[in-house]
């Protein structure tokens, strides 16, 4: 049987086929894999000159590398696999989906390739005061960062400050150098750490516990910077254990406030995705459990807006984690218009300020505060939420685009779930390919895996009219705890 057209592997050769079906005898007899007959689908990657150009460009690894300029994200797509029409049909779980999707993306895990050298822990301290602690902050003077715990680091030979000391250094050893170098400075964090708790060193120093305390939100920095780590939430936990041990009413103090707010980020936002709706006390607010010496409309650094805006947070996840079971009409109303009053300010001394970062950090705070406002409507859907939710997504793009370089993966979130056109989908593969070029954290991957997938059921369901009861903390119920919010 003969076809009416030479078969591929002869055409590339330029050679006259025998037309023999299935296999011609040209490619039998010199060994060839004939590529047979018919119609092939392929991506025209270079122009030839005989056709139209199409501007369409082959698929490549690099397709999540930081274009130069953002337009060129149009030429971007995400991959649509068979577990996602899968779950689609509903015959897949969120979990199930996430867990088996991999986020590993090609770009350089460190920020630059530093010889194999032995550290003696200085030029790590340095990088770590110059680079870390600036990058973790949204207010660089009165670093909490720098000026609270660099002192409990090197001033004290106790257990506990030996633990804090190698738990910076393996912050640093791994933004700086990766996983491998890092790892005996967490290792040594962590046992020594654990003398400290075991023995009775708290009765023997003063401001040993609260040095226990910084050590382990530390080792939660060290999860955060590390996605593959996996045990915030245990440090997390310890940091708790330990707060229970301290006198709450030395929360107001200059010192321990800093531990003190920067332990309530971890654990309101970590409730976001951990469902973490009550605090040490079982009490759904904030209102009581923080000293009245706390001005909660200023923006504090550790945190990147107000403690109020922090304390509305809570009262959400509190209120979507109890949903089924009471009325929030009332609630919803009053977080809404508290939210909308909401006036955070920065204290910041003028004369040190660098041109621009006021304008920064009020953007940064605006920002969440816009996201909080989604959230809430996200927790209480309904059709007479929509246009308000709607101007609130506009609105948060217009911060979004305002600044320079997204910090916030939170608010990032929140705003994603609600991109439905690619218009606003480029701007936020945009701000993650910013945030990874510029700060290199673990957790960009993660909440990018989550995002793409979004976006993926989001389009696949896109003649279902329920993506406005898509509820993503349902999604966030992995079992998994890598802190992808903070």
């Amino acid at each position: 049987m003969r076809t009416r057209q030479g078969c591929r592997t002869c055409k590339r050769r330029k050679i006259g086929c025998d037309k023999e079906f299935p296999a011609c005898r040209n490619c039998l007899r010199t060994g060839r894999r004939c590529l047979g007959y018919g119609i092939q689908l392929r991506w025209e990657d270079e122009y030839d000159g005989r056709r139209k150009d199409s501007h369409l460009k082959a698929p490549t690894d690099a397709v999540y590398l930081l274009p130069k300029h953002k337009e060129n994200y149009g030429l971007q797509f995400l991959n649509v696999t068979f577990k996602d029409l899968k779950h689609s049909e509903r015959s897949i779980a969120w979990s199930q989906l996430i867990s088996q999707r991999d986020y590993t993306y090609p770009s350089p895990r460190c920020l630059s390739s530093w010889p194999d050298i032995a550290h003696d822990g200085s030029d790590l301290l340095e990088y770590y005061e110059r680079r870390i602690s600036s990058m973790i902050c949204t207010i660089d003077s009165n670093n909490g960062f720098r000026l609270d715990l660099l002192p409990r680091a090197l001033s004290h030979t106790c257990e506990a400050s030996i633990a804090l000391r190698n738990a910076i250094f393996a912050v640093s050893c791994f933004h700086r150098l990766g996983v491998q170098k890092a790892l005996p400075f967490k290792t040594k964090a962590l046992r020594y750490l654990s003398y400290s708790l075991a023995g009775e060193e708290a009765l023997r120093h003063p401001g040993v516990v609260e040095t226990q305390l910084a050590a382990s939100l530390m080792l939660c920095v060290y999860s955060i910077f590390d996605e593959t780590e996996g045990n915030w939430h245990l440090h997390l936990n310890g940091a708790k254990n330990i707060l229970r041990r301290l006198d709450t009413s030395k929360s107001g103090g200059r010192t321990s406030s800093f531990l003190y707010t920067w332990f309530l980020y971890h654990e309101v936002l970590g409730g976001c995705s951990q469902h973490r709706s009550r605090l040490s006390d079982g009490s759904p607010s904030m209102s009581g459990f923080l000293s009245p010496t706390f001005d909660k409309t200023e923006i504090i650094g550790s945190l990147g807006f107000s403690l109020e805006l922090l304390d509305a947070i809570h009262r959400i996840n509190f209120l979507r984690d109890n949903l089924p079971s009471r009325t929030y009409t009332t609630e919803f109303d009053d977080l809404e218009s508290q939210l909308l009053r909401l006036n955070q300010y920065a204290n910041i001394d003028k004369a040190s300020q660098i041109q621009g970062q006021a304008a920064r950090i009020l953007s940064t705070a605006e920002f969440y505060r816009i996201a909080t406002l989604i959230y809430l409507l996200q927790v209480i859907p309904g059709s007479e939420n929509a246009t308000r939710r709607s101007s609130y997504v506009d609105l948060g793009f217009r911060v979004l685009i305002s600044l320079p370089i997204c910090t916030s993966p939170w608010p990032l979130f929140v705003l994603a779930c609600e991109a439905q056109s690619d218009k606003h989908r480029i701007e936020i593969l945009h701000s993650l390919d910013q945030m990874d070029q510029n700060r290199k954290i673990g957790n960009v991957f993660v909440i990018r895996n989550i995002i793409e997938t979004l976006w993926n059921q989001q389009d696949l369901q896109a003649d279902v009219d329920n993506n406005s009861q898509f509820k993503w903390w349902q999604m966030a119920a992995l079992n998994s705890n890598t802190p992808w919010f903070i």
